[in-house]
Parts: structure tokens; C-alpha cells; sequence
């Protein structure tokens, strides 16, 4: 745990250490975990107290908080009459698209309320924070004049779905991911499971960066347009999803994707959350018919 006064000499000290010690040729082993798990925390440590004079005691362990989408309004603490909201941005894209212009509505919105601050989440959607209550409907009408969906548009089975990048972006990526997520929900939505809350991610590659190996149904690019579909992961990432099919083809992962939410919904007569249910219940029944 790093003091307030510390924190900018902190970052600054893990970005000179993994300057020297980190990986610099390997691109597969080039991120900070990768270093930390090579020379080991306990040397981090030392050189952050030795090297750099950072000042800092183990944290306690915390519980996990619940995961929040944050979409739709919400007051902001401290009291007064500032509220923050809200936007879900799919993948994390903020531009215009055919139906939805999100660049054009947010550039709109920090223009005419410049006290605006922007955040993006860990889910990645935006937040608009410092917002005045008077403004709230001034907003919704510059969202829906752009068509982007807001609120009650925004269906439970969207809300923290998320993808990575990959194809063409990454060049670790063996699937698609980003490209190819939006499509799949629209299926669900369409078999009539939108109202499903499940956390769906996807990655399209084994790196996992957009984090399926914690999500209730995660699905990982492996191989030439081949899948890995995971199941069971704790909405609070306290629990990894196991491996529910290895290799599963676009057309098999889509079906596959369609009978494990309509489970969720319609096999689940404790009303678990998604990634409960998947993660108590048998391979052998989650794929029966």
C-alpha cells in the first residue's frame, strides 16, 4: 500500500524497472507481469524500497467488490446536485458508426458542459462524471438524437459484455474477437435471449486480454477460426471458468452460446447467477439438449 504523496514516484519507479529488468525482444513476455513473475515480487519489492525510497506496507487482502455495469444515471457522493452517467460503448469504440454516431453525441455533450469529466470503465464504457442535474434531460435528447441506446435500449446480455481487439489490430491474435462479438449477441438477442444477465467476453487469442477466463461464459480464439468455449467463472473474478468444449467452429460456438443462455434461463429454478449456475452444474447436463 503506497502513500498518497508517493504515488507519482511509484509509477514512475515501476515504469524505470520494467525499462531494465522487462522483456524487451519477446513481445509475448513483454508486459509487467511477465517481469514480476521472473525476478520475483519480494526483488520488486526491495528495489522499490532500496533503489527508489518507496515507502509502503503490505495491504491487507479485501473482499472483491460486486461487479457494477454503472450505465444510467447515478448521484455522485458528496451530496450536492451532481450526478454522473453512464454510456455503453461497444468494445470500447467511441465512433460513429452507421446506426449510432457515440464520437459526435460525446464530443456534443463535453462541449456545451466543459465541467464534464470523461472515465472509462473496466468494462469499457464511459462515464460522464460532475454532470448538473439540470442537464440530465438535455443529455438523454443529444444520445437519442445521435442514436446511441441508452439505458432501458441497452439489453441485460450487452451491459458487460466486451471483446479485445484482435484481427487485424493484434498481431498475437488467432480469431477475431472485437469484429465478431456484436454479431453474436445480436444472435442471442434475436433467439429471444437479451434479457439473459450473463457475462460474455472474448479474446482471440490464448493471452486472454479482454479477461473470458474469469467471465461466466468465456471464449478464446485458437487456431484458424477455431474456439475455446469456458464456462463458470464468478462475476467477481474470484473464480476461474473451466473448459467447456476445446475447439468449436463459428457455427457450433454460435449454437453452443444459444443453449447455454436459454440454460441459464430456463434450468436454473434457484435463480443463480449465471456464473453459479454454470459452475454447479456438470458438463454432461450443460450440454444436453
Amino acid at each position: 500500500m503506497v502513500q498518497r504523496g508517493q504515488v507519482v514516484d511509484t509509477v514512475r519507479a515501476i515504469a524505470t524497472i520494467q525499462r531494465e529488468h522487462g522483456e524487451r525482444r519477446n513481445r509475448r513476455q513483454a508486459r509487467w507481469k511477465y517481469t514480476i513473475r521472473r525476478i520475483g515480487v519480494g526483488a520488486v519489492k526491495a528495489m522499490l524500497r532500496d533503489e527508489f525510497g518507496i515507502a509502503f506496507d503490505d495491504a491487507d487482502a479485501k473482499p472483491l467488490p460486486p461487479v457494477r455495469h454503472h450505465l444510467g444515471w447515478h448521484r455522485e457522493a458528496g451530496g450536492g446536485d451532481r450526478v454522473y452517467v453512464g454510456i455503453m460503448i461497444p468494445n470500447g469504440r467511441v465512433r460513429d458508426e452507421s446506426k449510432a454516431r457515440y464520437r459526435s453525441a460525446i464530443r456534443a455533450i463535453v462541449e456545451e458542459i466543459p465541467e464534464i469529466g470523461v472515465r472509462v470503465t473496466p468494462n469499457q464504457h464511459l462515464i460522464l462524471a460532475h454532470v448538473p442535474a439540470a442537464r440530465r434531460e438535455w443529455i438523454e435528447r443529444t444520445l437519442a438524437t445521435h442514436g446511441v441506446p441508452f439505458n432501458g435500449q441497452v439489453t441485460p446480455v450487452q451491459r458487460l459484455a466486451m471483446a479485445c481487439p484482435a484481427k487485424p489490430t493484434c498481431g498475437l491474435a488467432m480469431t477475431h474477437a472485437e469484429r465478431v462479438l456484436p454479431r453474436y449477441l445480436a444472435e442471442l438477442e434475436r433467439a429471444g435471449l437479451g434479457d439473459v444477465d450473463v457475462i460474455i467476453r472474448m479474446a482471440g487469442c490464448p493471452n486472454s486480454c479482454s479477461r473470458p477466463p474469469t467471465a461466466e461464459i468465456g471464449i478464446v480464439g485458437y487456431g484458424k477460426n477455431d474456439y475455446v468455449l469456458m464456462v463458470g467463472g464468478a462475476r467477481d473474478g474470484s473464480r476461474l471458468a473451466r473448459v467447456l468444449y476445446p475447439r468449436l467452429g463459428e457455427s457450433e460456438l454460435i449454437e453452443a452460446l444459444k443453449h447455454l443462455v436459454r440454460a441459464i434461463r430456463d434450468r436454473n429454478p434457484q435463480r443463480l447467477p449465471a456464473g453459479d449456475y454454470l459452475h454447479q452444474t456438470s458438463d454432461a447436463e450443460l450440454k444436453s439438449r
